[in-house]
């Protein structure tokens, strides 16, 4: 089906146009002032937030305004960092925060995060009565309709409110080789605020001054201060690799305990959903309202009677041909994670050194990575599954898609990112369904049952954490099993990247990864801002500071 190229200049417009926000901030609801100039939104939790709506130092109107003057000064401007691709209109923000203002001063509450701020990441769909599309990153969506998707509703039933969309590797990182993190045609290059001179030309898909997965957006923006929470989806290290570069607390759910229609997809034999924010807490709360279970008794900030089993760090580092390999780095987290082993034991954990879990080499099936041969088989179903949940688009298929950035390659396929091999493979898959389901018992045997679930059986442990400068996600990815990640340090000799420690659990025993996330914040030393936002701030850089 071709797809007519006439419209892409008036898309583009359209996309200039929903990405600006000066004076969004300033015309809210009428507001000359706030309340919340003690507020640092770099380090400001969702929990301390919500303690001030229910003492009534501030409202939820403010605080839409308090955001949205952030992301006035660092998304297209200050640092650049370009991890928002539209905010909701005004009209709208100024209507729904009243409405949760109103709730709340006649006596109704709806849980933890009533007129609490969060950003969504654009290839989660949302209503076209919020005012904001749902693009993917493609200008192929720009001016498509599409009505909630169910985790959406989830949300603002607990009466949050939807600030924005974020920016995404285009196609949630499925599209084509060599694309850097966090790219996408219609957000631009979402830029890391701790990394010091943004991505460097040529940098690597996971290189030390990229953002690290395809959640990018939606893990600056909490770093950065432009929302408290976010919403994302994770195949394969999605949320868990750049929550790790951004700083932050960050979980994907078990595979298959959340519908991901109306995301995105690659399979539904990895896919699924998750969150970060900047405290356990926090994130307990937000991901507590997706699963429908209340996981505060888990949050006991004590180490006591945990038992958890580390992989050798040295085992796991990413591989050169994504992350050139940095001695120094390597050998501080090392370090950072010895030292923090030691603070679990002594805290009265259970603790077993040097597990031994497969490697992604291990996942080959006939001398092929068989997490691949699945993803290809799989995409094409899926994605046309997904886009046919729009209206008024003339984007239908996988083909549709191709099609269209053939015909519109300078903005689609520029030289700097010409391919598309991802989506173009996806048409080529011709493996038998005995195959595939050879395929998908490979993969379960060797991540689940030989790999996670034989190192909790023989070690005696509930949890296994090692370095998320790894691919320890990917093996969990694997399992279907779910994954979380929490702050470790900073590359200050580098770059001043971020780095984090990733944890798994078996399915279904999020409670058990919460446990231990909260008690990392308790006894660790306390996350960072972005140095480079703090610094500006103190500065008074920006005028609207």
């Amino acid at each position: 089906m071709a797809v007519a190229a006439a419209p892409i200049q008036h898309m583009f417009a359209q996309v200039k146009e929903s990405s600006l926000f000066a004076n969004s901030a300033t015309t809210l609801g009428g507001l000359k002032s706030s309340q919340n100039n003690d507020i640092d939104v770099l380090t400001v939790t969702a929990t301390e937030l919500q303690e001030r709506l229910a003492a009534g130092t501030t409202s939820t109107l403010e605080l839409v305004r308090m955001y949205l003057d952030q992301i006035d000064r660092h998304n297209h401007e200050g640092l650049k960092l370009n991890a928002i691709i539209s905010t909701a209109p005004v009209d709208l923000l100024t209507e729904r925060a009243k409405e949760l203002d109103a709730e709340r001063a006649n006596g109704t509450f709806k849980g933890p995060l009533h007129g609490i701020p969060i950003v969504i990441k654009d290839n989660i769909m949302t209503d076209s009565a919020l005012g904001m599309d749902t693009t993917c990153g493609s200008f192929s969506l720009v001016g498509a309709k599409a009505k909630n998707a169910p985790i959406v509703d989830r949300l603002l039933k607990a009466g949050m409110i939807i600030l924005g969309k974020a920016n995404l590797s285009e196609w949630a990182g499925a599209k084509g080789f060599g694309l850097t993190t966090g790219w996408s045609p219609v957000g631009g290059q979402t830029q890391s605020p701790y990394v010091r001179g943004g991505v460097a030309k040529g940098d690597k898909l996971l290189g030390h001054s990229t953002p690290a997965g395809s959640s990018s957006g939606s893990c600056v923006a909490v770093a950065a201060g432009f929302s408290p929470l976010s919403l994302a989806t994770e195949t394969d290290g999605s949320i868990t690799q750049p929550a790790g570069r951004a700083s932050l607390y960050g979980m994907k759910v078990t595979v298959g305990a959340l519908s991901t229609q109306g995301t995105s997809p690659l399979s539904p034999l990895t896919d699924s959903l998750g969150s970060v924010a900047k405290s356990s807490h926090d994130l307990a709360s937000l991901i507590g309202i997706m699963m429908d279970e209340d996981y505060s008794h888990f949050l006991t900030e004590s180490w006591q009677g945990q038992r958890i089993g580390f992989v050798d760090p040295k085992a796991w580092e990413l591989h050169p041909v994504v992350c050139s390999r940095n001695e120094a780095l390597q050998q501080k987290q090392k370090r950072e994670i010895d030292e923090r082993i030691s603070v679990i034991e002594t805290a009265g954990a259970r603790v077993v050194k040097n597990v031994v879990l497969p490697q992604c080499d291990h996942l080959t099936w006939k001398g092929e990575d068989a997490l691949e041969t699945l993803w290809n088989h799989d995409y094409k179903k899926a994605m046309d599954k997904f886009l046919s949940l729009y209206h008024e688009t003339s984007i239908r298929t996988m083909e549709d898609i191709i099609q269209f950035n053939l015909e519109h390659a300078d903005k689609e396929l520029p030289p700097v990112f010409p391919g598309q091999q991802m989506l173009e493979m996806s048409l080529k898959s011709n493996i038998s369904d005995e195959e595939y389901s050879e395929i998908v018992d490979f993969l379960r045997l060797t991540a689940k049952t030989n790999g996670f679930d034989r190192i909790f059986t023989e070690n005696n442990v509930d949890l296994l954490m090692g370095p998320l400068d790894g691919r320890i996600v990917t093996i969990a990815a694997a399992a279907g099993y779910p994954a979380a990640v929490v702050p470790l340090g900073y590359a200050d000799e580098l770059n001043g990247r971020a780095y984090g420690v990733t944890i798994v659990a078996a399915a279904g025993q999020e409670g058990r990864l919460f446990q231990a996330m909260s008690a990392w914040e308790k006894s660790m030393p306390e996350r960072k801002p972005p140095p480079q936002l703090t610094n500006w701030a103190a500065a008074g850089i920006n005028s609207n500071l």
